[in-house]
């Protein structure tokens, strides 16, 4: 059973996340296979660059993007990871980004779900820009983000939707595209307390 704690913490704007799909799947499978602790990601990123990072600062924000991501799951998450296939794999890489980014899960609630359930196939970024502009109006420290860093925001969110195959590719208005949920996943989600994601994901009222 996951405790969803991100919804006791504050609303972060990070200007330089990514989906770190490949990263992550390096990290459960070293992992599972006993090569690795989740207290190691951080050296082992740095010693081995076990994540192909560009430069020693890219090392670090990598790894401690990763570890934050698994340490918000528990065994039984990543045992379920790896015998998916990458598709799911990819949309269990956005439930990780939801558990560890709260701006993300807001987001990903009361804009995301609501284009799915209304049936509202184009997410622009005035929709994004006026969740964050929401979030700034009721949250004082939302309130004292820089509208370069919500920009910067803004594009990560859509990249980490598009690799994880929820979102088109181009433009200032892309196509929403609905998760495959098949029954394992959704039985998964649900018996590891996470129902509330699974309606995000579902397009679901609560």
């Amino acid at each position: 059973m996951i405790i969803v704690s991100v919804l006791n913490q504050r609303y972060p704007c990070r200007t330089r996340d990514r989906l770190w799909y490949r990263e992550i799947k390096t990290a459960i499978d070293k992992i599972l296979a006993g090569d690795l602790t989740t207290a190691d990601i951080g050296k082992a990123s740095l010693d081995e660059n076990i994540f192909n990072a560009s430069s020693t600062s890219r090392s670090k924000e990598i790894a401690q993007a990763v570890t934050r991501r698994i340490n918000a799951v528990d065994s039984a998450y990543l045992s379920f990871f790896v015998g998916r296939n990458t598709e799911s794999q990819q949309l269990l890489c956005i439930v990780m980004v939801m558990l560890t980014d709260h701006s993300f899960l807001e987001f990903m609630d009361t804009v995301y779900r609501e284009k799915l359930i209304q049936h509202d196939d184009i997410l622009r970024d005035s929709d994004i820009m006026g969740f964050f502009h929401r979030l700034q109006e009721k949250d004082e420290n939302a309130a004292k983000w820089t509208d370069a860093g919500i920009k910067k925001a803004r594009d990560n969110y859509k990249s980490m939707l598009k690799e994880a195959g929820m979102l088109s590719e181009f433009g200032t208005e892309r196509k929403i595209i609905r998760p495959i949920l098949d029954k394992e996943m959704v039985d998964f989600l649900q018996s590891e307390g996470l129902t509330r994601i699974y309606k995000i994901l579902a397009g679901e009222r609560e």
